[in-house]
């Protein structure tokens, strides 16, 4: 009787701390009609952030150093990259700016001071939360945005990351604006949703931060004033050819005096890419572009990642059809050349991102 009378006294005892996880669940008060609600309500849950006394989130506050600092804190990753101590870290943040510190989440600045109350940018955040997810797809995804060339180097396989993993989607008018401040709102959903790609799992997440810390997404490098990328395709003499930019067709028969011209109706990077270059008499030509074979590898460097492409077609066209051109939902690169003794035709070939 002792032990039964034991055994109910423990399960009262449970179900009584699992009715008070209930009875003390924070509901927050103003994120009824915020975008990533869930997102924000599932990280409260999990205990990550509270709201404030009066039960808000003041979810469209711009968040601080400080505060991403005391979030991250919570996660209770504990690697050590860094070990700073900076000369304006005082307050109730102290302790979380030295953890995000030691975990390569966030750095000072060169006069030594980490600047607690400055506001974060989306690309800033952006860069903090690719720290905790990585995804192998990550140079293989088109981004949607229509200011992509503005997305700087240091935190573009960043942007490419996140976005492969589902974390950032669309953004207002197609535009990421990626030096605008991010709200406390934005900032939780990204975490929040980055958490839940490794299943809430900390072990994962901690697994991710040193991989990516000790083996970082690449840095695009910039490329010489003019060139939009280099191209190589195996096999053949064209190897790091540069590409340039053309306007139209009068100005792409001057570039391809020196480079393989882009057809600037198409994308530079994402999507279907269109070059040309000249057939022969040229020290960048396409004259060996005839030899290559279905399978063959294509290279195309540029300042917004490198892609390798596999030769899937090789036909001649009429000079008229333009159809090769058209934008494409996958990644690949179009090669068109002009074909000897045939004036009216044209040799296209195509090849897909693999």
């Amino acid at each position: 009787m002792k032990t039964n009378t034991r055994n109910m006294m423990l399960a009262t005892m449970i179900f009584t701390s699992l009715m008070n996880v209930n009875v003390f669940a924070i509901n927050l008060t103003d994120i009824n009609n915020i975008q990533g609600r869930e997102y924000i309500q599932k990280f409260v849950d999990k205990g990550y952030i509270n709201g404030y006394e009066d039960g808000t989130f003041k979810p469209n506050n711009n968040i601080t150093r400080a505060e991403i600092s005391q979030i991250l804190s919570n996660f209770k990753i504990n690697l050590k990259f860094e070990d700073i101590d900076f000369k304006d870290n005082k307050g109730w943040f102290e302790k979380a700016v030295d953890k995000a510190v030691e975990n390569g989440f966030l750095s000072g600045y060169r006069d030594g001071t980490f600047k607690p109350n400055n506001k974060i940018t989306r690309f800033e955040m952006i860069k903090i939360t690719s720290m905790l997810v990585r995804n192998s797809n990550y140079d293989k995804v088109q981004l949607p945005y229509a200011d992509i060339d503005k997305i700087p180097s240091w935190v573009l396989n960043d942007v490419n990351n996140l976005y492969a993993s589902k974390v950032i989607d669309f953004y207002d008018n197609n535009l990421i604006d990626g030096n605008e401040y991010v709200t406390r709102a934005e900032a939780v959903t990204m975490l929040s949703k980055t958490l839940e790609v490794n299943g809430w799992d900390m072990n994962k997440v901690t697994q991710n931060v040193k991989t990516n810390k000790t083996n970082p997404l690449p840095i695009p490098t910039a490329l010489p004033k003019g060139v939009i990328g280099y191209l190589t395709v195996g096999g053949t003499n064209i190897k790091e050819f540069p590409v340039k930019d053309a306007r139209d067709n009068s100005e792409m028969l001057t570039v391809m005096k020196s480079a393989v011209g882009h057809f600037a109706q198409t994308p530079i990077f994402n999507g279907n890419v269109g070059v040309s270059a000249h057939n022969r008499d040229y020290k960048i030509d396409f004259r060996e572009l005839k030899n290559v074979n279905v399978g063959d590898t294509v290279t195309y460097i540029t300042n917004l990642g490198t892609r390798t492409y596999k030769i899937t077609t090789k036909i001649e066209i009429d000079e008229t059809d333009w159809s090769y051109l058209e934008n494409t939902q996958d990644n690949r690169i179009t090669m068109i050349t002009c074909i000897e003794e045939k004036p009216t035709k044209r040799l296209v070939v195509q090849a897909i991102q693999i």
